[in-house]
């Protein structure tokens, strides 16, 4: 079968994959739509020497082989967690699921941009969910970004009624956005340096969208919140000085989300007699457990918000290099890669 894997350095190349050999419990998935996400790029950018793995993990995909007995019927439309906590290690009994010690030992076999995707058993049985009859197939591929931005939410305190910032006008930006606004945020402030990526958060996610290269950023949030500083603020820019900026601007015991992941080695400086005075809340968001992907297909079953508006282009399954081009060069928000 056809998988799409990072080459040399910059190139996507079409592998053929060993079909997948599926156990008695075990599911596999004919891949529907995949999204094309800044991991992907990374990898390509970064190249590999032999194409073991299929790039790839946003799916949606239909079931072609099911055990026998069970909740999974062959033809059914489910969503596929990238990776799974194992339940039983420290991390998972204290709820930091995504700080699993075995995080990654379970997992779809080659990835997502495949024709056909491996489903271990306990990955089906607790890290795989049905697609709603009401929910598109390609809306539910955004599942697992999705899920990493109700972590995220989750993990800064986000309650309804809260002012939200976003400081990143991208696809994870613009879900943190809508994702606030499902949920009940009381105002919803992006702010980002892309005119087309602001009209569209303008238009459908938040009350105020900020272009920081025209406009004191400083300025409108507190003019938004009566001078306090925003509740929660979410940093979706891989940027120190992003993170400064949003740190400068949540209010007095309010909470701070280093949502994009930075460079090794990022340093920020930290005056840290505001921290203890203001006593803001300062912490970090990395990946999605299936919960939480659970509660993304909820919030995108409710049409509380039209997530449609994050997809900006569509690739046939020959065409994956120049999603992941699309991707790179950042030209709309949210490609995906359909396989029929």
């Amino acid at each position: 079968m056809k998988g799409a894997a990072a080459g040399q350095s910059g190139q996507v190349i079409i592998v053929d994959f060993p079909e997948p050999a599926a156990k008695e419990d075990d599911v596999i998935l004919e891949a529907l739509v995949c999204g094309i996400c800044a991991t992907d790029v990374k990898l390509v950018q970064k190249g590999a020497k032999e194409a073991k793995y299929a790039l790839g993990h946003e799916l949606s995909g239909k079931i072609v082989k099911a055990p026998a007995k069970g909740q999974w019927k062959v033809g059914q439309h489910v969503v596929v967690a990238p990776y799974l906590p194992c339940d039983q290690c420290y991390y998972c009994k204290h709820g930091q699921p995504t700080l699993c010690k075995n995080l990654y030992e379970i997992y779809p076999f080659p990835g997502g941009l495949a024709e056909r995707v491996y489903i271990p058993a306990e990955l089906a049985r607790r890290g795989m969910f049905a697609i709603p009859d009401d929910l598109s197939i390609e809306l539910a591929a955004l599942a697992e970004p999705l899920g990493c931005v109700i972590k995220g939410m989750e993990d800064s305190h986000f309650q309804a009624g809260d002012s939200l910032l976003v400081i990143g006008d991208g696809p994870m930006g613009q879900l943190a956005a809508a994702a606030g606004r499902s949920l009940g945020a009381g105002q919803v402030i992006v702010a980002g340096i892309t005119d087309h990526r602001l009209r569209t958060a303008k238009q459908y996610y938040a009350d105020t969208a900020v272009d920081v290269t025209q406009t004191n950023l400083h300025q409108v949030v507190a003019g938004c919140t009566d001078k306090r500083g925003a509740d929660v603020v979410i940093v979706a820019v891989s940027s120190a000085e992003a993170i400064s900026n949003g740190i400068a601007m949540v209010r007095p015991g309010g909470r701070v989300n280093i949502f994009a992941g930075v460079p090794e080695d990022t340093q920020i400086t930290l005056d840290v007699r505001k921290v203890h005075y203001q006593q803001y809340f300062l912490t970090g968001s990395s990946g999605t457990a299936p919960a939480h992907m659970n509660k993304a297909l909820e919030l995108l079953q409710s049409k509380m918000v039209d997530y449609s508006a994050i997809i900006s282009a569509r690739y046939s399954f020959p065409k994956v290099g120049e999603a992941i081009t699309y991707v790179k060069d950042r030209v709309g928000l949210k490609a995906v890669v359909t396989f029929s």
